[in-house]
């Protein structure tokens, strides 16, 4: 689905001099440096040790990690937390169905059972589910409201802070609610009706915004461990929380959140290295459903092999079976539940390509080069329309949302920004203030939002979605452009190359893997794969290496004919990777962008 065609733009990623000499002082490669400085602005951080700033980031460690001090209202959570732990009655966690709420979901329960004693069965957990829609909604109000055992606390874990009436509605019956999120503030403020808010965005807080939702909980509970500790309700010996860092890695990866924050790379390097052991039985089962060629588990693994099992069971089935595999207490319950989770991301599979050649039709007939947006309406699982809205706006390299039929004269739909300047909660914002009945609820992120609006305000959503993302766009078209970090030689594309690149983890958003671009001359190619929608390829580098490659999605289905033959001089945009086949370790590229080149 990405674009493929001469009229993309490679650029190259301009690397700032000054972290350039700062990079190189820490001892990295000049290759590596250049990495890093093209990652990182000199405005971003302190100058009067620049390369203290960049060590921190270049090699992430817990103990870099900012204060839980500085989260405001944590200790004010943490003491509501405690009364309830000491108390006897019910605590619900009411966490999102995607990873972030799932892994929130597993940090609050190990924290509570594991660290400070409570007994498993005070604990209900309230998972929202897709079709009801994003945070606190009325149907899990409901679900409280229906226990017949007295309630301590409500702790919500990645939602929450703008779900005030119904809060608000948990408060009139007594029930005490302490938010813990991290998505941006609604308009007027934390919920009023709330015992307490934690949440990074909030006026007046100095702690990092980039961290995801199971690292505020993570937060929040550590907080808890020093307040029962200081109550003597808990021996001073109590571990840190510092195992549970795995999970919070599974979840800061998945929720896309800034791998260029110091706190987000120092909790994802320690739980890799956490994962790494294979000790816990969900890593044992992954393992053995695929090993990464015998790699070690990294970041992009985490993302695209764990992560998108885990939120497929919330898309077409049951989120607790992805619960219950990161909560497994033996290898054997584990595999139990990833077999559920496998047959779910095939069921998704199948699901999203009929979605996405749908969505492509429609796609086809609203576009023109002057659209700055895309709004899809379609049919099917509207869990599954966040993957259509990224591959639509990548091909077209459009802001897009894509939206799906619900019952009850409802849309709910997913957004993404796919340009790097666009601010798809503030937009939203925005469309709401010029019509106050545009949405029944909103929530997300800069680069990814959710919703849901009457289906006879899909017209008026679209034009105001247009007028939104052009007026943040100050009337310039998005054009297509693919970013690099320049041309390597064939003589440079080793295995030790890779060793430097690695040592560069974990990678994701604004810290991205590596893409280098290059001209070579194809000496033979082949379609692979069940689907026969991915290309082999053998090269031709400029100074006569020899190179295999691989595209997958080379074509959308059989029917497209591919662009390229075998004897053609192509530009090809790709990421060196290492390949194990029969015991013997390559380098290979794994194209992502292929593009003729005129004879």
């Amino acid at each position: 689905m990405l674009n493929s065609d001469s009229s993309s733009l490679i650029t190259e990623r301009p690397a700032c001099q000054k972290v350039y000499q700062a990079a190189l002082s820490l001892g990295l490669t000049p290759l590596q440096a250049n990495l890093v400085a093209s990652r990182i602005h000199a405005e971003e951080l302190a100058h009067d040790n620049m390369a203290d700033a960049v060590q921190k980031i270049v090699f992430p460690k817990l103990q870099y990690i900012q204060s839980p001090n500085e989260l405001k209202n944590a200790k004010q959570a943490a003491k509501l937390i405690a009364d309830a732990v000491q108390s006897n009655g019910k605590i619900i966690l009411a966490t999102d169905y995607d990873t972030d709420g799932v892994t929130s979901a597993w940090v609050a329960t190990q924290a509570l059972v594991n660290y400070f004693g409570v007994a498993p069965e005070r604990i209900e957990h309230l998972i929202g589910e897709r079709k009801e829609g994003y945070g606190i909604t009325d149907e899990m109000v409901q679900r409280m409201l229906t226990l017949t055992d007295p309630i301590d606390l409500v702790i919500s874990a990645d939602q929450g802070s703008s779900d005030e009436p119904r809060i608000a509605q948990l408060a009139k019956h007594g029930i005490k609610v302490c938010v813990t999120d991290h998505h941006q503030m609604a308009m007027e403020g934390p919920p009023k009706s709330a015992a307490c808010t934690v949440n990074p965005q909030q006026a007046g807080c100095d702690y990092d915004k980039t961290v995801a939702g199971c690292f505020v909980i993570f937060l929040v509970m550590s907080q808890t461990r020093t307040e029962l500790i200081e109550r003597k309700a808990i021996p001073k010996e109590t571990p840190s929380l510092k195992d549970l860092a795995q999970n919070i890695a599974l979840g800061t990866v998945a929720d896309s959140v800034s791998l260029k924050s110091v706190n987000n790379r120092a909790i994802v390097q320690a739980g890799l290295a956490i994962i790494n052991q294979r000790k816990h039985p969900a890593w044992q089962a992954m393992s053995q459903l695929n090993n990464n060629q015998g790699q070690p588990f990294t970041a992009d693994y985490l993302a695209f092999q764990v992560a998108t099992r885990i939120n497929a069971a919330s898309r077409v089935s049951d989120v607790t079976s992805a619960f219950h595999f990161l909560n497994a207490s033996d290898f054997r319950e584990a595999q139990h539940h990833l077999d559920q989770l496998e047959k779910d991301n095939l069921n998704r599979r199948e699901q999203q390509q009929v979605m996405l050649e749908q969505a492509q039709a429609y796609a086809e007939s609203i576009f023109h080069d002057q659209k700055y947006t895309l709004c899809i309406k379609m049919t099917g699982n509207a869990g599954i329309q966040g993957i259509i809205a990224s591959r639509i706006g990548e091909h077209y390299s459009r802001p897009t949302i894509a939206m799906t039929e619900l019952e009850g004269g409802l849309l709910a739909g997913s957004a993404r920004g796919i340009v790097s300047n666009i601010d798809l909660r503030e937009a939203f914002q925005w469309m709401s203030d010029q019509d106050s009945s545009l949405f029944r609820s909103m929530g997300g992120h800069k680069g990814a939002a959710g919703c849901m609006i009457p289906l006879d305000k899909f017209e008026d959503f679209s034009d105001l979605f247009e007028t939104a993302i052009t007026e943040q766009l100050q009337g310039q078209v998005p054009q297509p452009h693919i970013e690099t970090d320049g041309q390597l030689a064939g003589q440079d594309l080793t295995p030790e190359l890779i060793q430097q690149l690695n040592s560069l983890e974990p990678y994701g958003r604004e810290w991205p893997k590596p893409v280098f671009y290059g001209h070579f001359k194809i000496l033979d190619m082949r379609l692979v794969g069940q689907t026969q929608t991915h290309l082999s390829l053998k090269l031709l580098t400029e100074d006569r290496r020899r190179l295999s490659a691989i595209q997958f999605n080379a074509r959308p289905d059989t029917k497209t004919e591919l662009n390229v033959k075998p004897h053609d001089t192509i530009i090809a945009v790709y990421e060196p990777s290492l390949n194990t086949f029969h015991g013997r370790t390559s380098v290979q590229l794994r194209i992502s962008h292929l593009i003729p080149t005129k004879h």
